[in-house]
């Protein structure tokens, strides 16, 4: 019971962002990406090339080893809270539409390797739940499970009485991290920029 009241607090004060994403939203976003590869497999070769380049040029690669990686929109720029953090942030200068990649150790739940090893991600994701259920700033907060980057997650979905939305997946890479990915921004950004950071999710970076 100690252990789980550190971990608790733990979280509850070293994350601080969440994110949004309801299953209505996720089919949605996947019938719209069904559409665009139905309709990209009509083109021509040449076509389908020039498309590709222009894809690659509208993105980039952020992250680090530490943390994992994403693709973004080109224009997004990195940026750090006042706060500071142990994470990796970028924004597209709104100051609204934000990702945040970071990932849990073993000392920050006060708890030994071994004991980092079997630590149950469902468990990790309730508590960041329960800190935004607490919270003022949140009208609505639920969970549900995706994937990213070909892995189960634990997603933590909430609404700020601001309107903006959040989600936050945590899920266990296979080199037993706990992962931890946070969205966050107005509905129309995160129609395109959700199912970018869920695809394209990685332990490396690769083009």
């Amino acid at each position: 019971m100690k252990k789980l009241l550190i971990l608790g607090t733990v979280v509850t004060a070293s994350v601080f962002l969440a994110s949004c994403s309801n299953k209505s939203q996720t089919a949605t976003e996947e019938s719209s990406s069904a559409v665009v590869s139905s309709s990209s497999s009509q083109e021509t070769s040449s076509s389908s090339s020039a498309v590709s380049e222009a894809k690659k040029e509208e993105t980039q690669i952020i992250g680090s080893n530490e943390y994992g990686f994403v693709k973004v929109p080109k224009s997004w720029v990195r940026f750090h809270e006042v706060e500071g953090g142990n994470y990796i942030q970028y924004s597209d200068g709104t100051g609204i539409n934000i990702v945040t990649l970071n990932t849990f150790k073993a000392e920050q739940f006060n708890i030994s390797e071994e004991e980092y090893a079997k630590l149950d991600v469902v468990t990790v994701s309730s508590s960041i739940l329960t800190s935004k259920e607490q919270s003022s700033d949140f009208s609505k907060v639920w969970g549900s499970k995706s994937t990213i980057g070909g892995y189960e997650a634990y997603v933590v979905n909430a609404i700020a009485k601001s309107g903006k939305y959040l989600v936050t997946w945590v899920f266990r890479s296979n080199d037993g991290k706990i992962r931890y990915v946070s969205l966050e921004g107005d509905g129309e950004t995160l129609k395109t920029i959700l199912p970018m950071v869920e695809s394209s999710w990685s332990t490396t970076k690769s083009e």
